[in-house]
């Protein structure tokens, strides 16, 4: 939404704001608004296409020392802390 917001701004910079600032020329960044606003407006389009990327779960710590313990994990194999 915020591609929106900047468009709208920046439209109203352009064609409804008479006045001036010194030192700041509102009907330019009233056109940079709006190209900004217009190209977020386009990569929200084009990544709502595409997929999500698939989250990988690592294992942690905690769950190899449970499977070992349980006998899951890898037997005769000695930990490297172990003497």
């Amino acid at each position: 939404m915020a591609g929106i917001a900047l468009l709208m701004i920046g439209a109203i910079l352009v064609f409804a704001v008479t006045g001036s600032v010194s030192g700041v020329d509102l009907h330019a960044v009233g056109i940079i608004f709006m190209v900004a606003g217009v190209a977020l407006l386009l990569l929200q389009l084009v990544m709502r296409g595409r997929p999500r990327p698939k989250r990988w779960s690592a294992r942690s710590r905690q769950d190899a020392i449970d499977e070992a313990a349980a006998g899951q994990g890898r037997q005769g194999v000695p930990d490297d802390h172990e003497g």
